[in-house]
């Protein structure tokens, strides 16, 4: 992601000195060029970029945050490294291309537009209309899969394996887990016992089908002294006295009850004070089976232990997971409740908050950058409606392609509108601060579509994955940022010229308009 973002920023200001230098500029004048006309739009879309995906810290998840901080951090300094050391690399005797096709299609539009604005608009604005009515109206859905199942890939053995166990055993899902810390063993002890009460007590009003602990491995210190302290009370001697007269009164063979006699004289030695009673880990040999079923509940740490409840039904909704948080936990004992059904039900509210709230505070910040930047209505107006279309065509996009959202892919809403937003911002300030605009645009439209259609190739190679969750946000990118360019295109620049925004730093006249 960073290297396909960061090029952008090389091929704009590239695109700016190549120009310059196929029109006799020498390698210092035509990088004194690039650098003016540029440097404020590349600083820009980097901090817009940036603070797009800076805005995944509000994700409240550590993949994400690291992402989006690591990245930011990228584009930054991607933006810095292309407007200052990036010319050192390119050769002083650079020969200027002599046939640019791409080129001189860009000049053949760009002075179309300049001429007559209102015809392209009367193209480009009808269709981004029809498509925001397509985005608005109900009666075509916009599919959202909020199942966690689809996060799954289509293609994975062990998922179709799993997927023929449930099919097999319909009865049986995925426990939730009770994992519990204790400071010691006694408190270990005592934090199982209640649980175990509380949640038999759950059984039998039939909120949870089952449930497994281990409470009987937790062992209590306190029991263990009072145990010993009754073991001191028995006469030992007299309880073997009567065992062996027992078994000679009855004709047995005593070699038959040796394990007996054994236990009375471990019990014995138990009731010394100096006897240090083995732990029932060490009774265990290592290789043995029975280690499997032990390390299901107890962790390295012997005293993170975990518990596993069986529900009545699958968790499957953020209702259940709710209704389960509220039931199982007992006052006092701190708790922590997992599984890999129950964590899912997670990610349909986050989802829905990355959707709206943190996507609607990435649209507030672009608007308040642009207005800062521009300091004209009329060109924040031509912006904000840009970006409003753009969106509205990648959602009836997906509506017209059936390309569903999941509960992961919905982060593509922030991510067009923090690269998309960048278009506009390149080709408006030099649009708003050119002295000759012909020759200007020219030269930043090329560099725009080649930075924009290496994004969409990006992210577009990612619709091949196996993993819906990167194959998702490819393809939902991918539309989105050719909605952007687009738009920007056909619509922000034509626009632009069509409402004649009053410039801060010049006026033009009628005649030189004309005459570029």
């Amino acid at each position: 992601i960073l290297v396909g973002l960061g090029v952008d920023f090389a091929i704009l200001i590239y695109g700016r000195y190549q120009q310059a230098r196929s029109e006799g500029d020498g390698h210092r004048v035509a990088v004194a060029d690039a650098v003016h006309s540029l440097g404020r739009a590349v600083f820009f879309g980097a901090l817009t970029t940036a603070v797009g995906f800076l805005a995944l810290v509000l994700s409240n998840s550590s993949g994400f945050i690291q992402l989006g901080v690591l990245i930011a951090i990228g584009i930054s300094a991607a933006g810095v490294l292309m407007t200052t050391i990036f010319f050192l690399f390119v050769p002083r005797r650079n020969v200027p291309l002599r046939s640019d096709w791409i080129l001189g299609s860009v000049k053949n539009y760009v002075h179309r537009m300049l001429a007559r604005p209102r015809s392209i608009l009367a193209i480009s604005a009808p269709i981004l209309i029809a498509l925001l009515i397509i985005a608005i109206v109900p009666q075509i859905p916009l599919t959202f899969e909020a199942n966690a199942r689809s996060l799954e890939p289509k293609n994975s053995r062990a998922g179709t394996a799993l997927s023929l166990i449930m099919q097999k055993m319909p009865v049986r899902w995925e426990p939730v887990l009770g994992i519990v810390r204790a400071s010691t063993e006694q408190q270990l002890h005592d934090f199982w016992k209640a649980i175990s009460h509380h949640w038999a007590e759950l059984q039998r009003a039939g909120k949870i089908k089952s449930f497994s602990i281990p409470n009987a491995l937790a062992l209590s210190p306190r029991e263990m002294q009072r145990n010993r302290q009754e073991l001191v009370s028995i006469n030992f001697d007299a309880a073997r006295t009567a065992l062996q007269n027992a078994l000679t009164q009855n004709r047995f063979n005593p070699g038959a009850f040796a394990s007996a006699f054994e236990l009375l004289n471990q019990l014995q030695a138990a009731a010394a004070p100096d006897y240090k009673i083995p732990s029932w880990r060490t009774q265990l040999p290592p290789g043995s089976a029975w280690w499997f079923l032990v390390e299901r509940y107890f962790a390295q740490d012997s005293l993170t232990t975990t518990g596993f409840v069986t529900t009545n039904a699958p968790v499957a909704t953020q209702e259940q997971k709710n209704v389960l948080a509220r039931e199982l936990p007992v006052a006092g004992i701190p708790i922590t409740l997992s599984g890999w059904s129950y964590t899912l039900t997670d990610l349909v509210p986050w989802s829905h908050r990355q959707l709206l709230l943190i996507s609607a505070l990435m649209a507030i910040f672009d608007a308040s950058l642009l207005a800062i930047l521009y300091r004209d209505l009329r060109l924040w107006l031509v912006q904000v409606i840009t970006l409003a279309l753009a969106v509205a065509a990648m959602i009836a996009s997906m509506k017209l392609l059936s390309v569903p959202l999941n509960l992961l892919n919905v982060l593509a809403f922030r991510l067009v509108l923090a690269i998309g937003v960048d278009y506009g911002i390149y080709v408006l300030l030099v649009w708003q601060r050119s002295h000759d605009v012909a020759r200007d645009l020219t030269g930043v439209v090329k560099p725009v579509v080649l930075a924009g259609l290496t994004a969409i190739a990006g992210f577009g190679s990612l619709g091949w994955a196996h993993n819906p969750t990167l194959s998702g946000l490819g393809i939902a990118c991918a539309i989105g940022l050719f909605w952007s360019l687009a738009a920007t295109i056909f619509f922000t620049l034509p626009a632009a010229v069509a409402v004649k925004p009053k410039l801060p730093q010049e006026h033009f006249t009628e005649a030189e308009l004309e005459h570029a």
